[in-house]
């Protein structure tokens, strides 16, 4: 099975806590909308792709706390799906979702690793 890493500098994502705490739906899903934008606007600089299964490395600096930062993983995985690159981000495609925190990554970044199962080139 052949495994590719993809690897993507992302910018902090808005705050899991700021998220939730907006009032309005419109408002949580306009955030989500700008993000899940800046995710394709990166990759559209790499080869379309697909993969069976996927595991994400996330390595971030910045002063979010950790469990802040998951929605790097959630907006990178749904836009996936959304793209046609997985199939679905469930158990079955998401092998593996590690996030941690590195003062050697610039502040403000999340490099975000996409190791690709059966990686293939549309």
């Amino acid at each position: 099975m052949d495994t590719v890493e993809i690897i993507l500098d992302l910018p902090k994502p808005p705050s899991l806590n700021k998220l939730y705490t907006q009032r309005h739906w419109g408002v949580r899903k306009k955030m989500k909308d700008d993000y899940k934008k800046i995710i394709k606007e990166v990759l559209s600089h790499i080869d379309d792709f697909t993969c069976e299964a996927y595991s994400l490395d996330i390595r971030y600096n910045s002063r979010l706390d950790i469990d802040n930062g998951i929605l790097v993983s959630k907006f990178l995985s749904d836009t996936l799906v959304e793209m046609g690159c997985i199939k679905d981000d469930g158990p079955k495609y998401v092998k593996e979702v590690r996030l941690r925190f590195d003062q050697e990554v610039e502040k403000n970044h999340y490099i975000t690793t996409i190791k690709c199962q059966n990686y293939k080139l549309r």
